[in-house]
């Protein structure tokens, strides 16, 4: 199974603020959403990047 990301930016009081959304080709509707925030500025986001392996397991 194949997984698809897409990434964007929103606006929230004044500020850019990045977001990805990854999920597999094919919907599997008993599987929950996983919503992941990182720690705030200044602390990188890469450790959550693993965690898109989940979307296909």
């Amino acid at each position: 199974m194949t997984i698809s990301a897409v990434e964007d930016f929103i606006s929230f009081h004044g500020h850019q603020v990045w977001y990805r959304i990854v999920k597999p080709d094919q919907e599997d509707s008993k599987k929950l959403l996983l919503l992941c925030v990182h720690g705030g500025s200044g602390v990188p986001h890469d450790y959550l990047e693993p965690l898109s392996a989940i979307a296909t397991a």
